[in-house]
C-alpha cells in the first residue's frame, strides 16, 4: 500500500528545521525507500500540494487537479512518500490577515477526496508540528521584525490574537476521517534539542534505523533580542536595513542574548548618515519590549488552559500531556 506522508506545518513550529533535516538525510531516506518531495521539488513541477487549502469539493477543476496528484503518487516508485511545505496549510497567520489558518477543514477534506481518487490503497498521513501559543506569537512577531514590522509587541498582539490561536480547531477539523487519513500531531516544546532531529524523523515516518548526520534541528538562526532591538528601531526610523550590504556586519556577530550590542550600535554609527543614526537613536531603546512579560504569559496562557488540555488529551496527538 502507498503512503503518503504530508508534513503540514506549521509555521514557526520548527518546519524550516525539519525541511533542513529532511533534505540532510534525503540520502539516506532514499535507501530505505522513502521518496522527499520539498518546495522546490514542487515548484519544479508534476506533483504540487502547496494549495490544498483551497480546495472546493465541488469545483470541477479541483478534482482534475487530485486526480492529477493521484496518477503521480501512483506513477512513482517509492511506497512511501514524504511531502514537507507550511504553505499547504496557508499563508502564515498575522501577515496578510489576523485569521488562524481559517481554510484548515478545505485541506481535510482535500486529503480524504485524494485518498479516494487514488485506483490503488493509499493511505495519507498528515503531521503537525504546534508549539504553545505564547511561544509561537512571540516568534511570529520576531519573524515579522526581522522582516520589517514597525508595530510594537503589544499593538502586534492585539491585531494577532482576535481569531484564537487553536490548535484544538485543527486537530478536531480530522474528526470523522476516514481510516485512509491519519493524523498525528506533536508538540515542538517535547522536543529537546540533543535529541530533536530523531524524534523528529521518528514522528514523520515511525520507528526508523536511519542513523542521522547530526542529532540537533537546525533551521532558521534565532535573532538575539539585542539584534531584535535594533532591527526594531531601524524598522521605525525607515532605514532599509534589509538590503543593505553591511547587515551582515552589523547582525553576524555572536551576541548574548541580552547584550547591549554596543559594537552593534558602532557599526551602524559607521555605515549611516548623521541623520539616519539621529533617526535610528531616537527609536532605540535597551528595553524595548519584544515579548510577554511574566504576568502577561500567565494571564494569556489561562485563556487558553481548559482548550491546550483537551487538545492534549486526544489520541492524534503524540506529546506527553503535561509538556505545555
Amino acid at each position: 500500500m502507498k503512503k503518503l506522508v504530508l508534513h503540514l506545518g506549521a509555521h514557526r513550529c520548527g518546519s524550516t528545521a525539519i525541511q533542513s533535516l529532511l533534505r540532510r538525510e534525503h540520502n539516506a531516506l532514499g535507501g530505505e525507500g522513502i521518496g522527499v518531495f520539498l518546495r522546490a521539488d514542487m515548484a519544479a513541477g508534476g506533483f504540487d500540494l502547496r494549495r490544498l487549502h483551497r480546495f472546493r469539493r465541488a469545483n470541477p477543476v479541483w478534482r482534475a487537479k487530485l486526480q492529477k496528484t493521484a496518477r503521480a503518487l501512483e506513477a512513482m516508485q517509492q511506497q512511501t512518500v514524504l511531502v514537507s511545505e507550511e504553505n499547504i496549510m496557508g499563508t502564515m497567520p498575522a501577515v496578510r490577515s489576523n485569521r488562524f489558518y481559517p481554510h484548515f477543514s478545505n485541506l481535510v477534506q482535500s486529503l480524504v477526496k485524494l485518498a479516494e481518487l487514488s485506483r490503488e490503497p493509499l493511505t495519507i498521513a498528515p503531521r503537525l508540528v504546534v508549539c504553545r501559543q505564547d511561544h509561537y506569537l512571540e516568534s511570529v512577531y520576531a519573524f515579522r521584525v526581522s522582516r520589517g514590522l514597525t508595530l510594537g509587541f503589544d499593538e502586534f498582539i492585539k491585531t494577532a490574537t482576535r481569531t484564537r490561536i487553536s490548535w484544538l480547531r485543527l486537530a478536531k477539523a480530522f474528526d470523522g476521517a476516514p481510516s485512509s487519513v491519519l493524523p498525528s500531531i506533536a508538540v515542538l516544546e517535547a522536543w529537546p534539542k540533543p535529541t530533536a532531529a530523531a524524534q523528529a524523523l521518528a514522528f514523520l515516518i515511525g520507528d526508523n534505523t536511519i542513523e542521522l548526520s547530526q542529532s540537533r534541528l537546525t533551521g532558521n538562526t534565532r535573532q538575539s533580542s539585542a539584534d531584535l532591538g535594533l532591527m526594531f528601531a531601524l524598522n521605525r526610523s525607515r532605514i532599509n536595513w534589509r538590503d543593505a550590504a553591511w547587515q551582515q556586519d552589523v547582525f553576524g556577530g555572536p551576541k548574548g542574548e541580552e547584550a547591549l550590542g554596543d559594537s552593534a550600535i558602532a557599526g551602524l554609527r559607521t555605515y549611516l548618515s548623521a541623520i539616519e543614526f539621529q533617526r535610528f537613536h531616537e527609536h532605540y531603546g535597551q528595553s524595548a519590549k519584544l515579548t510577554f512579560t511574566r504576568d502577561e504569559r500567565t494571564a494569556f496562557l489561562a485563556g487558553y488552559r481548559q482548550e491546550n488540555e483537551e487538545l492534549m488529551a486526544m489520541s492524534t496527538v503524540k506529546s506527553p500531556m503535561g509538556v505545555w
